[in-house]
């Protein structure tokens, strides 16, 4: 390619990147998008327009891209740290940036060094990103490979034109031409522009669907996502495993709504859910029905664990009463158990034996555990 042309695909690179500023801006300030993650990016984007903008001279020059091009992968690798929801902290592209920008200033006025030792950070920042799309895309593993591939192309450029502008190849990089040089610049940064956006619609599709399987005032799961559950239960059931269902009801609950308020209703219902929350085992499975009652899925528990789950759940409820605007306020609950049994609705039958366990427990007096007889459809 003619100098020209790769004038003219730095300048489409750069328009490129001053268009995803402005979304990611957009997405991180307005509509609080993964706010930390878009805001990264879009400081990335920001910060590549200088970079890639052919103007070898004056303010454009080495003093101004240089700095500017490793601030700005520095940025791309703790945005798709945060964007990853990786829990350990984003040091190591803080501290490679560091030694990087640190090495570049001692090579001073060896600008082949320097552009070379550039190159080099700048393909290390990729790895660090790519290799933080494999562990958290959540992506199945061909497109997890698919996003992460860009990077792994930055990575080898870099090493590549570092290595080369050290006189370590035989055959080095420029020999693609500046045209050459440019075209790949644009299509890694379109690869991964695009591959961005793709983890954030992800990541969209999954809060709603998170936000849809969940009661918004405890953050339990809502009867919707429960029913998925149940049934799943029930399938393994009918093959031959033992799980139980819990239904648990506030006992008197409406005098609690009238004497707090609804506020004060929505902490002790918020209060009840943090409180089972803690009590639970990693399979199972706790879900707010509506109003005050809830219910628990225990699975590979037989009927008679499941009561005394309840009756541990019970006295632990018993003894840690509402804390209320200075005030402390006594909670109780009723519950009915049942065992899942081959042959139900979808586990509909199980939970329809255990509400009426649960109303029996209300009639003998509130603040009990009963148990709802084996065979289906019976009485408790």
């Amino acid at each position: 390619m003619h100098n020209l042309d790769a004038a003219t695909l730095q300048m489409v690179t750069a328009v490129v990147d001053l268009l995803a500023f402005l979304v990611w801006l957009l997405l991180g300030l307005v509509l609080r998008v993964a706010p930390q993650a878009s805001l990264l990016i879009a400081a990335t984007h920001l910060l590549l327009v200088p970079a890639l903008w052919p103007s070898p001279a004056g303010p454009w020059g080495p003093p101004l891209t240089m700095p500017a091009t490793l601030l700005a992968f520095t940025c791309l690798a703790l945005a798709m740290h945060r964007l990853m929801r990786l829990e350990r902290i984003a040091l190591t592209p803080v501290v490679l940036a560091a030694l990087t920008g640190l090495g570049i200033a001692l090579l001073y006025p060896d600008e082949n060094a320097q552009r070379a030792l550039l190159s080099l950070g700048v393909g290390l920042l990729g790895l660090l990103a790519g290799r933080d799309i494999l562990l958290g895309a959540g992506f199945n593993r061909p497109i997890t490979a698919l996003l992460a591939l860009p990077y792994l192309w930055l990575t080898i450029v870099g090493v590549w034109r570092g290595a080369a502008l050290l006189g370590w190849l035989s055959a080095p990089i420029q020999t693609m031409g500046s045209g050459g040089l440019a075209l790949l610049r644009l299509t890694i940064n379109l690869a991964i522009t695009a591959g961005l956006f793709a983890l954030v619609l992800q990541r969209l599709i999954a809060r709603v669907h998170h936000l849809t399987r969940r009661d918004p005032l405890t953050g339990l799961l809502n009867r919707r996502a429960l029913d998925e559950h149940l049934a799943s239960l029930q399938a393994q059931v009918d093959r031959g495993s033992c799980h139980a269902v819990l239904l648990l009801d506030v006992d008197h609950f409406k005098r609690v709504n009238d004497e707090l308020g609804h506020a004060g209703g929505d902490a002790a219902l918020q209060h009840l859910g943090a409180l089972l929350s803690s009590e639970l085992r990693s399979p199972d499975v706790l879900a707010r029905l509506g109003g005050e009652e809830f219910c628990l899925l225990l699975p590979d528990t037989h009927p008679e664990q499941a009561v005394q789950a309840a009756e541990r759940l019970r006295r632990r409820l018993a003894a840690a009463p509402l804390l209320w605007e200075g005030k402390t306020w006594p909670l109780t609950a009723s519950f009915g158990v049942a065992g899942m049994e081959a042959g139900d609705r979808l586990g509909h039958d199980a939970m329809q034996r255990a509400d009426r366990a649960l109303y029996k427990a209300k009639a003998q007096g509130r603040n009990r555990v009963i148990r709802a007889r084996a065979t289906a459809g019976a009485e408790a």
